[in-house]
């Protein structure tokens, strides 16, 4: 730029900026466009993350609401389960009542049985025993008839010897009156016959013969009475013999009993033993019985399902949070400055700079020998003043202008 230019104000710029000003039309245009793009889009994004958003909760609270009918479906059937294993495990505890109820009673059948089985063999014994007491009884009155008899029979033994005896005796008697009558008579005869030697012999004969059957009669009747003492002791000896054996008999019979109620004594103990045993076996198969209950119903308690407990449900769902949404911005249309024709204080700056450079180089010496030395400085400084001026407020332009490239560049952002 020349000094004519500054002097005559002509503009050498103006088809510069013209061509600025329909440039920033143009992309004011393109920014419009590009914003009415970005609203549309961002209300579409908009209103398809609220339909996502109330979709997405609706979906939610539905699959959650079919998660509490499933749930609830479950638990029902867990009650179910656990009420069909609460019905089997109490018909269980019955069955296995019942079946130690009748193992109890089958051991006390079983004892009730040998009790009943011992009644009949006490019954039996005492049957036989009394049978065999009875039997003893008669067995007794028969050997006490047969003493009786034999006693009868000794009694009657030694009244008929002793009567044969008294008969042979009173019989002998008389025959030794007769003998002694008869031999009186013939003594008597005798001394009635011839006188002397004949009639002493005659008297001596009838003696001597009356003599001899005395004698014979005496000796007869010895010999009855020895005999009736042997008869006697014969029928003592019989008899005693008889009452021996008859003692013998009778304790043979009493032997017998006795054995006969020892036998029972023994028999009763045996049974006694035996029933004890019994009891005693029946009381440990009724503690098996029991064990065998218990571990049953252990065994049954642990097949019972557990009741089942229904556990809280999962947090209704919530609505998320909403989504802060940034609207579009407009970009800003900054259109740089071409080359510029510098014009007023910016084409006066450079000469005032170079006239400061000169005044306060080279020139200064020549200035201040002419005595112009301070004013002409005071000059330069307002010069240079001026210029940094004019250089300030271009950096200021500049510094705006950089402030719009960010405004433009922040808006290409957001776009």
């Amino acid at each position: 730029m020349s000094w004519t230019d500054i002097v005559t104000g002509r503009d050498r710029n103006k088809e510069a900026r013209a061509s600025e000003r329909e440039q920033r039309k143009q992309l004011k245009k393109a920014a419009r466009a590009e914003f009415q793009y970005n609203k549309a889009l961002h209300n579409a994004d908009k209103a398809n993350y609220y339909a996502e958003r109330d979709y997405a909760y609706e979906t939610a609270i539905t699959n959650w609401e079919y998660g509490k009918q499933i749930q609830d479906y479950q638990y029902a059937q867990s009650l179910a389960t656990y009420e069909k294993s609460k019905d089997i495990y109490d018909k269980q505890l019955g069955y296995n009542a019942k079946a130690a109820n009748l193992a109890i009673n089958d051991a006390a059948a079983a004892v009730q049985d040998l009790a009943l089985q011992q009644a009949f063999q006490r019954e039996a014994m005492h049957s036989e025993l009394m049978t065999e007491i009875k039997r003893g009884g008669i067995q007794k009155l028969e050997q006490g008839a047969k003493l009786y008899g034999i006693k009868s029979n000794r009694r009657i033994g030694y009244e008929k010897i002793q009567q044969e005896l008294n008969t042979i005796t009173t019989q002998n008697t008389f025959e030794k009156e007769a003998r002694f009558v008869e031999g009186l008579q013939k003594s008597g005869k005798a001394a009635l016959g011839q006188a002397g030697v004949s009639r002493k012999k005659s008297l001596q004969s009838t003696a001597a013969e009356t003599f001899r059957e005395l004698v014979a009669l005496d000796a007869s009747l010895s010999g009855s009475r020895n005999k009736a003492a042997v008869d006697l002791l014969k029928v003592g000896i019989d008899a005693s013999l008889g009452e021996t054996q008859v003692g013998l008999n009778l304790d043979m019979i009493e032997l017998g009993i006795n054995a006969a109620k020892e036998e029972v004594a023994f028999n009763n103990k045996i049974l006694e033993a035996n029933m004890q045993s019994a009891i005693t076996q029946m009381s440990r198969n009724i503690q098996q019985i029991q064990l065998q209950k218990n571990q049953a119903n252990l065994q049954a308690e642990a097949n019972l399902n557990l009741f089942p407990e229904k556990l809280d449900y999962a947090p209704e769902p919530q609505m998320t949070p909403e989504r802060m949404f940034v609207k579009p911005v407009m970009r800003e249309v900054y259109v740089p400055k071409g080359p510029r024709v510098d014009t007023g204080f910016a084409a006066v700056a450079p000469l005032a700079l170079q006239a400061a450079s000169f005044a306060m180089g080279p020139g200064a010496a020549a200035i201040k020998a002419l005595g112009f030395a301070a004013p002409t400085l005071g000059a330069a400084g307002a010069l240079a003043g001026a210029g940094g001026s004019i250089i300030g407020g271009v950096g200021s332009i500049g510094s705006s202008i950089g402030g719009f490239g960010s405004i433009a560049g922040a808006g290409g952002s957001i776009g």
